[in-house]
C-alpha cells in the first residue's frame, strides 16, 4: 500500500507539472506522515547521512570548471579546431558540431550545458551556411547526449554513488562508448548531407590545422591531466627537477578540485580571455545549476530511503531472479524501463530512484556492473532528446528559437542512432569493459 500510493502521489504530481526535486520530494513527504509515524527530525538526518559523500563533491566542482571553460573562450578554440579538422567534408559543419561536442564533453561532465556551449555557435552557423535548421538543431541537441557519456561525468559520478562502483573504472568504460556514439552522429550527418547537398566548409592546410591545435591545446590537456591523474602513468616521469611517480595521484573528486584550479589558469593566465574580477559572476551563474542538482539529489534520496525501508529492491530482485530471465531479457527490460522513466524525468533522479532497484537484481543475473552503468548512462542519453522532459529538447529551442513541438520533430529521426547505439553497448560488453580491463585486469 505505502510503495503504491508513493508511485501514484509520485505521477500525479508529474502531470500536474510540478518540478522534479518537488515531485519526489512532496509524495514521500505525505507518504511519511500518512502512513508512519517516523520523525521527521530524524529523518532529516538520515537524508544529510546518505547525501553527505565524499564523492558526490565531485559533482559541483566539475559543473563550476566547465562553466570556467566556457565563459574563458574554450569553446570557440574547440570549435575552430573541429572545423579545421572535418569541416571540409560534406556535413562537415555537422561533423564539427558533434567533434566539439566530443571535445567539450571531456571538460564538462554535462549534457545541458555541452548543448548551450556548442549549439548556440553551431546552429547558426549551419543555419548561415544552407543547412537546414531542423537538421541543425536536431543533430545539435543529439551531440550534446555525449555530455553524460564521455568522461568526466556527472550521471556516472551519481551511478558509483548509489552502486558503490569505482568512479574510476566508470569514468574509462565511458571512452569508447562515447567514441562510438559521436562516430555514429558524425556518420550520420555525412549521409544525410550528401543525400541532401548541403555545403561543404573550405579545406585547410596542415599548418592552418596545427595552428588550430595549438590554440586549442590547453583545452585538450585538461581532460588528459583529469584522467591520467585518476588512472596514474604507468611509470616514473622525471621533468628536469619533477620526478611524477607511477600510479594514481588523485581521486575523481580530488580530479575535479584540479579541474577547477587548472581551468581558472588556462582561462586566466593563458588564454587572458577571463578575468578575475569575472570569476564571482561565474560562480554565482554555476551555483544555480548546483543548487538545483542538490536540490534533485535530496529529494530522490529520501524517495529512495522509503523504498528501501520497504525491501522494494530486494524483492524485486529476489522476483526476478525466480522467474529465470536471462541476462539479455532482464537488460532489455531494464531498457524499456529506462526509456519510458526517461519521457517524465532527467537523468539524475532516474538513477536515484531506478538503480537502487535494479542494481540488486542485475549483479544476481551477474551483469558486470560496470557494463551495466554504462547501459543506463546511455539510456540517460536518449531520455535527454525524448518528450514531454527531455531537457535538451528544451535547451535546443531555446538557443535556436525554434518551438518546441519543431525541436521535437527535429530530434526524432537522430533517435534512432542513439537506439542503434544502445543495442550495441548492451548485447555487446566488450565496448563498455575492454578499457577498465587493460588497465585494471578482470
Amino acid at each position: 500500500m505505502i510503495v503504491a500510493t508513493l508511485f501514484v502521489l509520485l505521477f500525479l504530481f508529474l502531470v500536474m507539472g510540478l518540478p522534479i526535486a518537488v515531485c519526489l520530494g512532496l509524495s514521500s513527504t505525505l507518504v511519511l506522515l500518512i502512513f508512519t509515524d517516523f520523525p521527521l527530525g530524524i529523518l532529516g538526518q538520515k537524508v544529510y547521512a546518505n547525501i553527505a559523500h565524499f564523492p558526490l563533491m565531485a559533482i559541483p566542482f566539475f559543473i563550476l570548471s566547465s562553466a570556467i571553460m566556457h565563459t574563458g573562450g574554450v569553446t570557440q578554440r574547440l570549435i575552430n579546431l573541429a572545423n579545421h579538422l572535418v569541416g571540409s567534408f560534406p556535413g562537415g559543419l555537422a561533423m564539427a558540431g558533434v567533434l566539439a561536442c566530443m571535445f567539450f564533453a571531456s571538460i564538462s561532465g554535462s549534457s545541458m550545458a555541452t548543448v548551450v556551449a556548442i549549439g548556440s555557435v553551431m546552429i547558426p552557423a549551419m543555419n548561415e551556411a544552407g543547412y537546414d535548421k531542423r537538421f541543425a538543431v536536431g543533430s545539435m541537441a543529439t551531440a550534446g547526449t555525449l555530455g553524460i557519456l564521455i568522461p568526466p561525468s556527472i550521471a556516472m559520478i551519481v551511478y558509483g554513488f548509489v552502486t558503490e562502483t569505482s568512479v574510476a573504472k566508470l569514468f574509462m568504460a565511458g571512452i569508447v562508448p562515447g567514441i562510438f556514439l559521436g562516430g555514429m552522429l558524425m556518420l550520420t550527418s555525412y549521409v544525410v548531407a550528401r543525400r541532401r547537398g548541403f555545403s561543404t566548409g573550405k579545406r585547410t592546410t596542415w599548418r592552418q590545422k596545427w595552428a588550430a591545435f595549438r590554440e586549442a591545446f590547453w583545452a585538450l590537456f585538461l581532460p588528459v591531466v583529469i584522467i591520467g591523474g585518476i588512472y596514474g602513468f604507468p611509470a616514473d616521469i622525471e621533468l628536469g627537477p619533477v620526478r611524477i611517480s607511477q600510479g594514481a595521484m588523485f581521486t575523481p573528486t580530488e580530479a575535479a578540485v584540479v579541474a577547477v584550479f587548472l581551468a581558472l589558469v588556462i582561462c586566466i593566465y593563458i588564454y587572458k580571455d577571463l578575468s578575475w574580477k569575472d570569476v564571482p559572476r561565474v560562480i554565482i551563474d554555476a551555483s544555480g545549476n548546483i543548487g538545483m542538482l542538490f536540490f534533485i539529489v535530496v529529494n530522490a534520496v529520501l524517495f529512495g530511503f522509503i523504498l528501501s525501508n520497504e525491501t522494494v529492491p530486494q524483492r524485486l530482485a529476489d522476483w526476478l531472479v525466480a522467474y529465470e530471465l536471462s541476462p539479455w531479457a532482464f537488460l532489455l527490460a531494464v531498457n524499456i524501463i529506462l526509456f519510458f522513466a526517461g519521457d517524465f524525468m532527467d537523468p539524475v533522479p532516474i538513477i536515484l530512484v531506478f538503480i537502487p532497484v535494479l542494481f540488486p537484481a542485475a549483479v544476481k543475473l551477474g551483469i558486470d556492473p560496470i557494463h551495466f552503468g554504462i547501459v543506463v548512462v546511455v539510456n540517460m542519453e536518449m531520455g535527454l532528446i525524448t518528450p514531454p522532459v527531455g531537457m535538451n529538447l528544451y535547451v535546443a529551442s531555446g538557443i535556436s528559437g525554434m518551438p518546441l513541438y519543431d525541436v521535437m520533430r527535429a530530434a526524432a529521426p537522430w533517435i534512432l542512432v542513439v537506439v542503434f547505439v544502445l543495442l550495441v553497448v548492451t548485447y555487446v560488453p566488450w565496448i563498455s569493459t575492454v578499457v577498465p580491463r587493460l588497465l585494471w585486469g578482470p
